[in-house]
């Protein structure tokens, strides 16, 4: 699928659908605990509005259809014809998932799936009042005007009022600005600023436009016009279309000042026959206009359908007498005690404060991504500059090192705030999530977000959707109980489960937390020995917590039966798997009977990492420093050999211990050491000693990915270039340990 010339169209079209797609989401699971919430429900119609229109501006009309449907349900919705209910709000949710699903192929170019019929015809159902509310309305609302028909106009035939009224202004200004030049002085007939925007509120506002307040204005003569142009600038009517989805009551009083100042149309036009609809060219000239490269013509002939719109509104109100007077005088609003007062003309509107959209520069991912970069890069020459100047003897030299170091650390924390993005954006898919698998399951549930604004790497919001996605799926059906169950053990029917997120120095804190039943750790070593897992003696010397930390080896599950929403073991050996690729670690707490709660602590950003340079023989290794517990120097000799594992007592605790250099340089495989460094690093929910030879220091580093001869290389999560100029490679620790060790952490 092609745009050709709409292409700059698309992507500001993808950019706001995409947004109002996500807010959707949102408001539509929070409307089943607010179903008469009325400022919902107007977010809701506006947000199925505004996708409609920037759809069928690029004539994607599969889309449109759905929007346009859903849209007339939430207009039922909001003038109190039907009621929320969840058949429903399946149905609006199915609806949002197919729009979604056109959305993307749309992003994707691809040809749209439109909307299935079944669909089509339950939203159609749903659009239609349901009798037994409808009649109560119209019981309970009393009719504005005398006449039999309805006094409510709807939103196309308000905004074909709009363009009616600027027509006939546009016919009559000419001869009355001949007719009676004095008059011009004392009365304006434009309308202002903010009797536009009123205009415009009370489209998609609250409450309906009554014609009563209008027909006594149209039909009521007005003073004659200015010589000088009454239509709005290019500028002006952008800014008054930016109202478009604001919010507010409609004020009677400036309607009634605006169309008091438009002279009754003239008899042949009220007399005429012509349609009060503006047709789809007059519409899609419109929206060319908006779009479009020049200015905005002017009307300069109103259609005789346009006049007629006008007439038509005017004649469902008795005839005005005219009033001769040297200033137009605003007429009665229907419930209002004193007439209001005359409008002066227009002053010049105070000047506006710069808007968000004014200050806010859209900037390319790709840019950004380059940038940083470039940072890191400098980063690496920073480091190159501070280890010459320690070396170098000139005072002068280390404060110039030392000034560039702090403008290096500056400027890299600002270019990473350019990628930050905040959780919100992981956050605001589980709402519905939860909500659909408890309906599934069956379950009563009720999800809490906290710390929805906390700020990270856009590459790590990104990678934790997934691993995020199985943990609350584990929370609801593994960590929840049934309503009867948990009224039999004494807690509420419904259970809650808590996603929170918050900052803890360079790192980000996640906790999936729940009120379920928790997990048993007898349990856990049963099933461990009864899948192959471990063999029962090594299962008993299990503590709980590492009884906990079952659930992430591979197969491993505590139900009983396969579904399609868990039992297969692979969900959390998949999370353990990702969180680890991100330099992050996962830890589990849980009580039996109280429930569970999952931590990971993940880096604020990939792109720079602090680490631990350590030597082995000749060549630089590093250390994530997130994995770094503590560093001392060992004599060899004393370590002893626990069930065939050469182990090092640290505080009266067995820790297992590696010498790395047998696994990563070649020549060192047999050699024997008498004493080293010894590193403590914590994996996990165990803690691991590595003997290295030289410990050079802590140093920030920009990792690089490894070339296509080294990727996929055991125990290599990249590479970097040390402050000496050496190539030094980063150490994943978990893959290591499996690969050379034969041991899963």
């Amino acid at each position: 699928m092609s745009f050709g010339a709409d292409e700059e169209i698309l992507q500001d079209f993808l950019v706001e659908a995409g947004e109002i797609l996500e807010q959707l989401s949102e408001q539509l699971v929070e409307l089943e605990s607010r179903p008469d919430d009325a400022d919902l429900l107007n977010a809701i119609f506006r947000g199925f509005h505004t996708v409609k229109g920037g759809a069928g501006f690029l004539q994607l009309n599969e889309l449109v259809e759905c929007c346009h449907i859903a849209e007339n349900v939430f207009d039922i919705l909001r003038k109190g014809e039907r009621r929320v209910d969840s058949e429903l709000m399946d149905v609006v949710l199915e609806a949002l998932d197919a729009v979604n699903g056109m959305f993307t192929e749309v992003r994707e170019r691809s040809p749209i799936t439109a909307a299935t019929p079944e669909l089509l015809a339950a939203l159609a159902r749903l659009a239609e009042p349901q009798s037994a509310e409808a009649e109560a309305v119209e019981e309970v609302v009393e009719a504005p005007v005398a006449e039999s028909d309805s006094g409510d106009i709807t939103d196309n035939e308000f905004e074909q009022l709009l363009d009616s009224l600027n027509a006939v202004k546009a016919q009559a200004e000419a001869p009355a600005a001949v007719a009676a030049p004095a008059a011009t002085e004392a009365a304006s007939d434009e309308i202002t600023d903010a009797e536009f925007e009123s205009l415009l509120d009370q489209l998609h506002g609250k409450g309906q436009f009554a014609v009563d307040a209008v027909a006594p204005a149209a039909a009521a003569p007005a003073a004659p016009a200015k010589g000088d142009s009454s239509d709005i600038t290019d500028d002006e009517f952008e800014a008054l279309l930016d109202q478009l989805h604001g919010k507010g009551n409609f004020a009677v009083d400036a309607l009634e000042s605006a169309i008091a100042a438009v002279p009754a149309p003239a008899a042949p036009a009220a007399a005429a026959a012509g349609s009060d609809l503006i047709s789809d060219h007059e519409f899609e000239s419109l929206l060319d206009e908006l779009h479009g490269k020049g200015k905005f013509t002017e009307v300069g002939t109103a259609s005789a359908g346009s006049t007629a719109a006008v007439a038509k509104t005017a004649a469902k109100a008795p005839a005005a007498a005219p009033k001769p007077a040297p200033k137009a005088e605003s007429p009665k609003p229907a419930a209002a005690a004193a007439p209001a007062p005359a409008r002066a003309p227009a002053a010049p509107p105070p000047e506006k404060p710069a808007s968000e959209a004014e200050t806010t520069v859209r900037v390319d991912t790709a840019r950004l991504d380059e940038i940083m970069n470039m940072v890191g890069e400098l980063v690496l020459v920073r480091n190159r500059l501070v280890r010459l100047g320690l070396n170098s003897g000139d005072e002068a030299m280390q404060k110039a090192v030392s000034n560039l170091d702090v403008v290096t650390a500056d400027l890299q924390t600002a270019v990473m705030k350019t990628r930050m993005q905040p959780i919100k954006k992981v956050f605001g898919r589980f709402p519905r999530l939860v909500r659909d698998l408890a309906r599934q399951l069956k379950k009563e549930i009720n999800l809490e977000l906290v710390g929805e604004e906390t700020d990270l790497d856009k590459n790590l919001v990104e990678a934790l959707a997934d691993p995020l996605v199985h943990l609350v799926r584990n929370a609801v059906d593994h960590g929840i109980e049934s309503p009867e169950e948990r009224e039999a053990s004494g807690k509420a029917r419904g259970g809650k489960v808590v996603l929170a997120a918050e900052q803890e120095g360079d790192h980000i804190l996640l906790s999936i937390s729940d009120d379920g039943k928790g997990m048993d750790p007898n349990v856990l070593r049963a099933i461990a020995v009864k899948r192959g897992v471990m063999d029962k003696d090594a299962a008993d010397r299990l503590s709980d917590t590492e009884c906990y930390n079952l659930i992430f080896a591979p197969g491993f599950s505590t139900k009983t039966e396969i579904s399609d929403v868990s039992g297969r073991g692979v969900g959390m050996d998949v999370v353990k798997t990702k969180i680890s690729q991100l330099n992050g670690s996962i830890n589990i707490y849980s009580t039996k009977g109280q429930g569970s709660k999952i931590v990971i602590k993940v880096p604020l950003t990939l792109a720079i990492m602090p680490t631990l340079m350590v030597m082995l023989g000749n060549q630089a290794f590093a250390f994530p420093l997130v994995n770094v517990n503590e560093i001392f120097h060992l004599d060899l000799s004393t370590t002893n050999v626990v069930d065939g594992q050469e182990v090092v007592i640290v505080r009266d605790k067995a820790l297992p211990l590696f010498y790395l250099k047998r696994w990563l340089v070649s020549s060192a495989a047999h050699e024997e050491q008498r004493e080293g460094h010894v590193v403590i690093l914590s994996v996990g929910t165990q803690r691991i000693g590595f003997v290295v030879d030289q410990l050079v220091g802590q140093e920030e580093v920009v990792i690089k990915p490894l070339g296509k001869m080294l990727q996929g290389t055991p125990g290599m999560s990249g590479a970097t270039i040390t402050g000496d100029g050496r190539i030094a490679l980063i150490l994943d620790v978990p893959s290591m340990l499996k690969r050379y060790a034969a041991r899963r952490i």
